[in-house]
């Protein structure tokens, strides 16, 4: 039985050149709001095919504006809740010396990589984010 790998905990957020690209594939981990201490991605089973997912540790009010283009912005979540945030192949890169990963879809789309909806449901929570290798059922 597969288990879904956890590649590190902390406030999840992203570069605005994702929201402005529309790309919306890759994200970071903060060690607290706003800071500049980040998770890094050495150990993640990067090139292999499955799904990002954040499980919720704690949560707050998130102060991002949202993507107005697109009428979607941040909501709270529950502590406890699972949000899939995209499938595809894991991937890791430095964006302005910060550490971000995310997964790359397999049709070949430049846009929305992940779920728009879901990222934004999850910024600026507490999560620990975990990679569900396909064929795996945990």
């Amino acid at each position: 039985m597969n288990t879904a790998t956890t590649l590190g905990e902390g406030v999840l957020n992203w570069s605005r050149y994702e929201r402005m690209g529309h790309r919306y594939g890759a994200i970071h981990l903060e060690t607290e709001p706003n800071s500049e201490q980040y998770a890094t991605w050495q150990d993640a089973p990067t090139g292999t095919k499955g799904t990002l997912v954040a499980y919720v540790l704690a949560t707050r009010q998130s102060g991002h504006i949202g993507d107005l283009f697109r009428g979607i912005g941040p909501s709270t979540p529950k502590v406890g809740e699972e949000i899939t945030l995209g499938t595809g192949t894991l991937f890791a890169e430095y964006d302005d010396g910060v550490p971000r990963i995310g997964v790359e879809p397999e049709d070949g789309r430049e846009t929305d990589w992940m779920d728009p909806g879901a990222l934004y449901r999850c910024h600026n929570q507490t999560v620990r984010l975990a990679f569900r290798a396909a064929g795996s059922n945990a």
